[in-house]
């Protein structure tokens, strides 16, 4: 058994000491109480009287039964019973019963025996006796025979001592019974009384009393205990987790939960602990990647720069090369045409990368804004429905999505939050797009590919775009019925230059994360219920701890789009492509120049 601590030991001391406080005072109460009332109860003056009493009731009950006595024996000496018992008729008997019962109220029944037991004649009064309100006295008396009757031989069995015409009154008396249950009643009180009397008065009430209140007051302490020790544990418990998992948070673990469950303070205490942590990981977790994404940054900005310089010069010289061969070699005519071409698509696709690697570069902090999500989504269901049917008339990259079934599920309610709109469409956009891109090779992947890529075919797939009310946050959930993504990468997927599709950079889910980041949000890759990949994204309500934390970030500034001028074409990509500085334009027009020059002075002939 763990032994108490010294906050369950304060809990126990503070109960104990509010639980004896009033126990004491009442014990002293009841000891006074109880000797002022064994010193008026056990008064000599209450023995003498309730002696008295007793005696008194005594006398009364012995009067009642001497007169029932009394009356029994003048019934048998009355002339006309000793006439009628001897006279030997039945109905004459019979007759002076029923007088004798008429005359005295107090008979229940009388009969007159003859030796042996035998009845000679019997009469009762007609209601039985009353066990709950009457006491019944049965009272026998012998009848003296009447002068001159004969005297009968007496039986062989000598039953009746010589005497055969013997007879007996047996006369049944009753009384209420009143008295009698008094006298009871007084006699037990008195016995009760003697017992307590010939005890020691103060031995009786007040060490017996005293011994109750001490093993009350012992029962008490241990309750008092238990009870202190039961209350106070679980709250100590709860203190000493939160205290544990204080030690791998101080460690650098912000992963460490408590999730203290009730409603008291503790409770709440362990859940704002939760939330802290979530939001420290959150942050730390935020600050880390931000920090990746401006190493990537810096290298994409590296690469674009190191890429871009020597793709002129090198598109330059082979046109040069197939410009200036004039021969009639047709093998070779050909080289020269397949290699012109095969040059002009790789620096074309060269120029693309690079393009996507200075729109990566220069990615800018999201300018939030008070908005409606729910509003926000509405409109990009609207956007993408006209971009599905415009796609379905002309052949584009947004022919895409006019071979999917697009699908937007956007509560009525409002939704507000802080957004920058445009930046949260290109998020959206990449992932809808993605999602179509993973869709259209899936086709091609599968049996008889080609006939369903072809225009008039069939859907490749369904996207879902919903949204919803989360606690603190809104989940916007893109849902596809594709291939989906295997959990292997799921958790790399985000990461710049990680990508499964074939023509793919790896840069566009790096952005859309940067973007969900800097909404103070959080992106994650599941599996769908349709059976595909699903990106749940959480943007926190306006008004909370996250939104205020991510506006917060988006005042402290960060890196920037720089300004483009008035009326300059926005390049290709999400906010156009880095423009060339003087010295960028310098160095590329002596690229040019120096390819040329070297190409006319004969260095790179043409001649095989």
């Amino acid at each position: 058994m763990r032994i108490p601590g010294r906050t369950e030991r304060r809990v126990v001391a503070a109960i104990l000491v509010t639980a004896l406080i009033p126990l004491v005072a009442s014990i002293v109460v009841a000891r006074t109480v109880i000797a002022r009332v064994s010193a008026t109860a056990f008064q000599p003056e209450f023995g003498v009287h309730l002696e008295r009493a007793l005696g008194v009731y005594a006398e009364l009950a012995a009067a009642i039964k001497q007169g029932m006595r009394l009356e029994a024996e003048a019934i048998a000496a009355a002339d006309p019973l000793r006439q009628g018992a001897f006279a030997g008729d039945p109905q004459r008997l019979d007759a002076e019963l029923a007088r004798v019962v008429a005359a005295h109220p107090a008979l229940v029944s009388v009969r007159v025996e003859r030796c042996g037991g035998e009845i000679a004649g019997a009469r009762e009064r007609g209601r039985p006796v009353d066990p709950t309100r009457e006491k019944t006295l049965t009272v026998r008396k012998p009848i003296e025979r009447a002068r001159g009757a004969p005297v009968a031989p007496a039986p062989d069995d000598g039953a009746c001592d010589g005497d055969v015409d013997a007879r007996t009154l047996v006369a049944t008396f009753a009384t209420p019974s009143a008295r009698f249950d008094e006298l009871d009643s007084a006699q037990a009180f008195a016995q009760a009384y003697r017992a307590i009397e010939r005890e020691h008065r103060k031995e009786y009430l007040d060490e017996s009393y005293g011994d109750a209140f001490a093993a009350l007051l012992g029962a008490t302490i241990v309750l008092a205990v238990l009870a202190g020790v039961l209350v106070a544990r679980p709250v100590v418990d709860r203190i000493a987790r939160l205290a544990a998992a204080t030690r791998p948070v101080a460690e650098g673990d912000l992963s460490v939960r408590v999730a203290l469950q009730g409603n008291d303070e503790v409770a709440d205490l362990g859940r704002a602990f939760d939330r802290m942590l979530e939001e420290l990981e959150g942050s730390r977790a935020r600050i880390e990647f931000l920090k990746r994404m401006g190493e990537w940054q810096k290298m994409a900005r590296h690469l674009a720069h190191e890429i871009k310089n020597p793709l002129t010069p090198i598109q330059l010289a082979v046109e040069e090369c197939h410009r200036r061969y004039s021969g009639s070699d047709p093998a070779y005519q050909r080289l020269l045409q397949t290699t012109l071409e095969v040059v002009e698509e790789e620096v074309g696709t060269l120029r693309r990368l690079v393009g996507e690697f200075s729109s990566f570069a220069r990615l800018p902090q999201a300018e939030l804004e008070p908005s409606d999500l729910a509003e926000f989504l509405r409109e990009q269901g609207e956007r993408f429905a006209a971009v599905e049917e415009a796609g379905r008339e002309h052949a584009s990259d947004e022919a895409l999505l006019g071979r999917i079934d697009l699908e937007f599920d956007v509560p009525g309610a409002p939704m507000p939050a802080s957004l920058d709109r445009e930046m949260l469409r290109r998020a959206l956009g990449n992932i809808v797009r993605n999602a179509a891109q993973a869709l259209r090779d899936a086709q091609r992947a599968a049996p008889g590919g080609a006939a369903a890529e072809r225009a008039g075919a069939g859907p490749w797939g369904k996207v879902r775009v919903s949204a919803r009310s989360e606690g603190q946050s809104y989940l916007i959930a893109i849902d596809d019925d594709g291939p989906g993504i295997d959990p292997a990468v799921r958790d790399s997927m985000f990461d710049p230059y990680v990508t499964t599709r074939y023509d793919g950079t790896g840069l566009g889910l790096s952005i859309v994360k940067k973007i969900v980041v800097d909404h103070g949000g959080t992106i994650d890759v599941l599996e769908s219920p349709l059976g595909g990949a699903r990106f749940v994204i959480r943007l926190p309500r306006a008004g909370t701890p996250a939104a205020r934390a991510a506006l917060r970030a988006e005042g402290e500034g960060g890196p920037r789009e720089p300004p483009r001028a008035a009326g300059a074409p926005e390049s290709p990509g999400s906010r156009g492509r880095e423009p060339l500085s003087g010295a960028d334009r310098e160095a590329r027009a002596g690229e040019a120049s120096t390819a040329k020059a070297h190409l006319q002075s004969g260095r790179w002939s043409g001649d095989a």
